[in-house]
């Protein structure tokens, strides 16, 4: 039952994140062509520098509501949702507003004194509206998330993304595009998914003084806050090589990085949003409900599928998205193709970290998440530091991947101490084995035109690696067709 459930949701989110990197793929060639590579590269690090800033504005509270409505539905803590609901509403409201006026001391005060583009406060100002909006809508999403409505926020995220192509599209008509205006597009999408969740979960925006309980919002800090500095870390240790490389390398090679770094993202958009807003949400139910042998069960099972599923993938989309890159963004960001499979191969090692570690989460030691993180931030610094002057934006993106490795290892091992199960590296290792001699015979492959080596090596790759899923791993093949089953009885 709980597997059919992750299914039902994260086909809700992965939909949702197909239709919004389909959407991706359209703006994408638009502000790449549309923009210089500097600007492009600007672009990239204020919208970074935005998601950090939410991240730590939000406080980890957005955590907080999924782990506290989980156990105020059940009955296993003494506050009601009527109390969640105000409670959460003015924290938000008050951290939307505090995170805002920082942002624009930033852009107003410190950053121009150390950036080189003439425009950064005025890229702030119209970005501080997203940052009011951001914050303020991440109440709404995740009671949505926390009670389980995938369908209504995989259509909010969709809606978003095709309202911001849209806006650009009619912004395109007439003037020619920077980032201001691209911001301010982006602002007015995520007005518009606001007003759609909360028309969705109104009890979000709702606030009573009576219901008002500073003792909800207490505990709930104290488990959100050093989850917030993790979430943050986690920014940091993807934002703080582009700021090392525009110090040591230039505007241009970081442009060519981001470039790269955002098709990539896409990955996330698609696999580790769907999985951790799927994934937290359902085990932490099943802890408050069923217990630590049903929950170590179903992590088991669901790393297990993750693993032997997303190999393969994560090998197509590096042998494919490099030819992907240059007919969309066109030949100038040729050079940073190099670090697409890095970048991609530390998303793939990222999502392992919201099995592996979902013991501290059930356990609210989320001091030692922060522990870790703190830890691989600091290794990831001084390794960029030492690297990136000598080999340049791989060196970068090979360090991300060091440095995950020491999160998703320690939190792993220390989360094993409250929520253990079975990790199975037979089956995982075989397939990644045969992925790699996949990757090395088919990359060779060069047919002179882009399109062409797109499609020949993902249909390659494809025809070696899938057979060979189902070949090695029983408990995948029986799962496959099961779910076939389910698909052909319901649509066929």
């Amino acid at each position: 039952m709980a597997a059919r459930g992750l299914l039902y949701h994260i086909r809700n989110y992965a939909s949702a994140g197909v239709l919004s990197a389909f959407a991706g793929l359209i703006s994408f060639p638009i502000f790449t062509r549309s923009l210089s590579v500097e600007q492009y590269g600007i672009l990239g690090l204020t919208m970074a520098s935005l998601t950090l800033f939410v991240a730590m504005g939000k406080l980890g509270m957005q955590h907080a509501v999924i782990r506290f409505y989980s156990q105020i539905k059940a009955g296993n803590i003494s506050f009601s949702l009527n109390q969640m609901h105000s409670s959460v509403f003015a924290s938000f409201l008050f951290l939307a507003i505090v995170t805002t006026v920082i942002w624009l001391i930033m852009g107003y005060f410190v950053l121009p004194r150390f950036l080189q583009y003439e425009n950064i406060s005025s890229l702030f100002l119209v970005a501080s509206g997203l940052v009011f909006v951001r914050v303020l809508m991440s109440a709404v999403n995740n009671f949505l998330r926390a009670d389980q409505q995938s369908g209504v926020v995989g259509i909010a995220l969709v809606m978003g993304r095709y309202a911001m192509v849209a806006l650009v599209l009619v912004a395109l008509l007439f003037t020619s595009l920077n980032p201001v205006k691209i911001f301010i597009c982006f602002l007015l999408a995520d007005i518009l998914i606001f007003g759609f969740m909360v028309l969705k979960y109104p009890l979000a925006m709702v606030f009573k003084g009576s219901d008002f309980s500073i003792s909800l919002v207490k505990n709930m800090a104290v488990y959100a806050v050093p989850l917030m500095v993790v979430e943050s870390l986690g920014l940091v240790l993807r934002l703080s090589d582009r700021y090392l490389i525009e110090a040591y390398l230039g505007v241009e090679e970081l442009g060519q990085y981001s470039a790269s770094y955002n098709l990539v993202s896409y990955l996330d958009v698609i696999i580790l949003l769907s999985l951790m807003q799927a994934v937290k949400p359902l085990y932490m139910q099943l802890w408050e409900t069923k217990g630590s042998a049903e929950t170590s069960q179903f992590l088991s099972s669901a790393l297990h599928k993750y693993l032997v599923l997303g190999i393969p993938f994560i090998t197509v989309f590096c042998l494919t998205s490099p030819h992907l890159l240059n007919v969309l963004a066109s030949p100038k960001y040729a050079p940073g193709t190099v670090v697409i499979p890095f970048i991609a191969l530390s998303y793939f090692v990222e999502g392992t970290a919201h099995f592996l570690g979902a013991g501290l989460y059930v356990a609210k030691n989320t001091r030692a998440v922060m522990f870790w993180g703190l830890l691989t931030v600091g290794v990831n610094l001084v390794l960029n530091i030492i690297f990136i002057p000598q080999y340049g934006i791989v060196g970068a993106a090979a360090v991300t991947i060091a440095s995950l490795f020491v999160f998703v290892i320690g939190t792993g091992w220390h989360a094993f101490r409250y929520v253990s199960f079975p990790v199975r590296i037979r089956e995982p290792l075989l397939v990644a084995l045969i992925g790699a001699a996949a990757y090395f015979l088919v990359n060779s492959i060069d047919l002179g035109a882009e399109v062409s080596d797109f499609f020949v090596k993902g249909l390659l790759s494809a025809a070696v690696l899938l057979p060979a899923v189902l070949l090695i791993d029983r408990e995948v093949r029986l799962w496959l067709k099961q779910q076939f089953a389910l698909f052909r009885d319901r649509y066929i």
